[in-house]
């Protein structure tokens, strides 16, 4: 888990592993970290190792080729949160879209590197914007001979590219979010 806190799909994870295996959890705020850590106690997860640092950088820390699963939840505009945080209109400016794309894009690269053959990414965000969403992973696919999208289907709708999924806050009463489920093909 690339960018992990505050720690709930960390501890939805543990327990799709039935707390069995490795879950790595990365994060760069002390806060969140501080808070994840708590919920993964109060929770009983014993499997997740929470380490405070960048997710560009565990390949460094990991190594390649090591993980079965990465969860990718990147950091985003978070602009298909905005019924539940209205304050969110006000800070969001166009100018930062590109630098948000350009981590997001850091972050999947990295998380690729993480991933052994024959493993999957799971590439999310609370985003409605096409820029981060649809756009990120076909420039993934473009660059990636051995990446190929699986094709997900329900509950919600599928997105601009087709076999990825999008909520929309207007039809299915959630906030707006946007994910992809991408395989490394083994040799």
């Amino acid at each position: 888990d690339l960018a992990a806190a505050p720690g709930g799909k960390t501890a939805h994870m543990a327990e799709l592993m039935k707390n069995e295996g490795k879950i790595y959890a990365f994060d760069v705020d002390s806060e969140r970290i501080k808070r994840m850590k708590q919920i993964l106690r109060w929770v009983g997860v014993e499997i997740a190792e929470v380490r405070k640092l960048d997710g560009r950088k565990a390949p460094e820390v990991l190594g390649e080729e090591v993980a079965d699963r990465v969860l990718l939840d990147v950091p985003c505009t978070s602009d298909g949160t905005i019924a539940k945080n209205p304050e969110l209109r006000w800070r969001l400016r166009e100018k930062n879209i590109p630098k948000v794309v350009a981590l997001q894009r850091e972050l999947l690269e990295s998380a690729w590197k993480l991933l052994k053959p024959g493993g999957r990414l799971l590439y999310s965000t609370c985003s409605m914007l096409p820029e981060e969403n649809e756009e990120v992973v076909k420039w993934f696919l473009e660059r990636h001979g051995d990446a190929r999208l699986v094709p997900l289907s329900g509950p919600y709708d599928e997105g601009f590219l087709p076999g990825t999924m999008r909520a929309w806050p207007h039809r299915h009463g959630t906030i707006g979010f946007f994910y992809a489920l991408m395989e490394k093909k083994s040799d």
